[in-house]
């Protein structure tokens, strides 16, 4: 990159020792001087590849696996939520990763007053720093820590935090209240610095105007604040409320980064395993309605009569954030708020782009029967539907009712409990190796 001519030789850091909170070991860096170098540091964070989503989904009951299948082992004690003792050749969850884009970040937004350049785009980027950041401690939270409970989470424990790296500092575990406080307060930072309404394709894994308030609505849904969502998911499809019309054929789908849906395609949300060594499991292939609903053709593929994901693990299909979920995430808030009409208008105006004609018309009929309740679980069964193996429905059992789960494998039934503990999921023993205090 151009800024490799200025001295690559601060922060030769190990953020490991024996004290510290963190386990994150960043290679070595360089002394950026002008925003465009800063820039180029920002990339480096934005290109570091995490795929919990992906073993997430493996947790979930999106999937089926069969026991012979390639490269099973690695995900094996994922499904079937054995986390006392799993394999050593199963998938870890990231972490450290999470920390070395933080460390980026915080770098960014430590130097915002000594870079040199426009400052629009100075702006820009250390707004998109703040919204990165963000992100990371929304993951990390919503993996290692228990849903966001407003009576609770000023005593929950979250996952540690840091802003300014002090290798003499000790770096412990922050409350679930702390940790979304920091994320609320980066965000707003976000959104007085962001100048870029819109990425443009190619750019748009960077932070924008449209994506900072698509992740606010996300936010405020999990904390369970409701006219805040509805309110950033107005501003939001207020620049873009674009829908692809999956009711005619389509050979691109809307989780795709260059979809006229695609807000932010920065997140792996699926992989080259998921499509070719396991299944779609029967409860999700039957929430659909096959004859109508033309999600089910675009999203899955029929091999030798058992149901596999045309989502892949190539780059096309990296989405953090999309026009989709901005209706879904309006919907569901305003059932919350009672508003039960305006709830049903908002999930009619998706899936008017989902089902055909036909399938519409009795859809439309079987929404305006649903009492309160009923639509509430239906926005859910939507969300469902819609976001198949994207990444989002471990999450959404875990912050809604974290039902009872029942897999076979191998010939065994596996349970996970409602309300069971393993919603969680327990820190990587590697990073637990490092920081017994995990």
């Amino acid at each position: 990159m151009k800024y490799l001519k200025y001295i690559t030789v601060l922060f030769i850091t190990s953020f490991i020792s024996c004290n510290d909170y963190l386990d994150i070991d960043p290679v070595g860096q360089i002394i950026p001087i002008t925003v465009k170098d800063y820039r180029s540091f920002l990339t480096t964070a934005y290109a570091s590849t995490k795929e919990h989503k992906v073993l997430t989904t493996y947790r979930s009951d999106e999937l089926s696996l069969d026991p012979k299948a390639v490269g099973i082992e690695q995900y094996e004690d994922i499904f079937t939520w054995n986390d006392n003792n799993p394999s050593p050749l199963t998938r870890s969850f990231a972490y450290a990763s999470f920390y070395n884009t933080i460390f980026y970040a915080n770098h960014v937004i430590d130097n915002k007053d000594i870079m040199t350049g426009d400052q629009e785009e100075i702006d820009q980027l250390v707004g998109e720093a703040h919204a990165l950041r963000a992100l990371q401690y929304f993951e990390l939270v919503n993996l290692y820590a228990v849903p966001y409970h407003k009576t609770t989470a000023t005593t929950d424990i979250g996952v540690p935090i840091t802003t300014h790296y002090d290798s003499d500092k000790t770096y412990p575990k922050q409350t679930v209240q702390v940790v979304y406080d920091l994320i609320l307060s980066d965000i707003e930072a976000s959104e007085k610095l962001l100048t870029t309404v819109e990425q443009s394709l190619g750019f748009n894994y960077r932070f924008s105007v449209v994506a900072i308030q698509s992740f606010k609505s996300r936010v405020f849904l999990y904390q369970n604040e409701w006219q805040k969502s509805v309110d950033a998911s107005n501003l939001a499809l207020e620049i873009n409320a674009n829908l692809m019309d999956l009711t005619i054929s389509s050979e691109m789908m809307p989780s795709e980064y260059n979809s006229v849906e695609s807000i932010l395609a920065l997140e792996i949300v699926a992989s080259f395993d998921i499509a070719n060594n396991a299944s779609i499991s029967e409860s999700l292939i039957e929430s659909y309605n096959q004859t109508t609903d033309g999600r089910f053709e675009v999203y899955f593929t029929d091999v030798k009569g058992v149901y596999k994901t045309k989502k892949s693990g190539h780059d096309g299909f990296k989405c953090t954030f999309r026009v989709a979920e901005l209706y879904l995430n309006k919907a569901e808030a305003l059932a919350e708020l009672k508003e039960q009409a305006s709830a049903e208008t908002t999930l009619l105006a998706l899936a008017k782009y989902r089902y055909s004609t036909e399938g519409f018309e009795t859809y439309k009929m079987a929404l305006s029967a649903l009492s309160l309740s009923e639509l509430k679980e239906e926005i859910l069964e939507e969300r469902k539907r819609e976001l198949a193996i994207e990444g989002h429905r471990w999450n959404d059992l875990r912050r809604t009712s974290q039902a009872e789960i029942s897999k076979s494998f191998g010939g065994e039934t596996f349970t996970l409990q409602a309300q069971d503990t393993r919603y969680v999921i327990p820190f990587p023993k590697d990073a637990q190796i490092s920081n017994p205090n995990l």
